[in-house]
C-alpha cells in the first residue's frame, strides 16, 4: 500500500498555486496587448478640427436615414431624402458655421458634421457617394448604401 502512495505522489502536473500563476501571466498578456495595438486611436482628438469619430457616427446615421427613404436626389451640394412618410430631409453645408446641417421640411438646424469646408454628393442606384472637405483641407470619401 505505501509502494503505491509513493508512486501516486510523484505524478506530473501543476498545482493549484502554478496554474493560479499562468492564469495571472495569462490576463496581463491579455490585458497589456489590446492597448499596444491601438495606442494612436487612445491619443485624443482635438476638439475644434475634424473628428474621424464623429466622421463615423454620421455615416451610419446617414445609413439609417437611407434605409428610411423612398427616394433620393441631390443637387450637387444638397442632399435630399424622400421619406415614406412624406417628409423631406435635406443635408447642405452653412459655410459661415463650418457645419453640415440636418433639415427637415426646411425647417430646424440640426448639426450633422461640424468642421466642414465642403460637401458633395452624387446618387447612385443603391446609395449615396459622398465627398467632404474638412477644415484643414483633408478630404474623406465614403459611399453609403442602403440596406435592401
Amino acid at each position: 500500500m505505501r509502494v503505491w502512495q509513493a508512486v501516486a505522489a510523484k505524478e506530473n502536473g501543476f498545482t493549484m498555486i502554478e496554474a493560479l500563476l499562468a492564469l495571472a501571466a495569462a490576463m496581463a498578456v491579455a490585458a497589456v496587448v489590446p492597448a499596444l495595438l491601438s495606442v494612436r486611436l487612445l491619443a485624443p482628438e482635438p476638439t475644434d478640427a475634424f473628428s474621424r469619430l464623429e466622421w463615423r457616427l454620421f455615416l451610419q446615421q446617414l445609413q439609417i436615414e437611407l434605409n428610411e427613404t423612398r427616394q433620393w436626389s441631390t443637387g450637387g451640394h444638397v442632399l435630399y431624402l424622400q421619406k415614406w412618410s412624406g417628409e423631406t430631409v435635406s443635408f447642405s453645408v452653412v459655410a459661415s458655421r463650418a457645419q453640415l446641417i440636418r433639415q427637415v421640411d426646411g425647417a430646424g438646424n440640426e448639426t450633422a458634421l461640424r468642421h466642414v469646408r465642403a460637401v458633395s454628393y452624387r446618387a447612385g442606384t443603391r446609395g449615396i457617394f459622398l465627398q467632404v472637405t474638412a477644415d484643414d483641407g483633408t478630404v474623406y470619401e465614403a459611399f453609403v448604401a442602403r440596406a435592401f
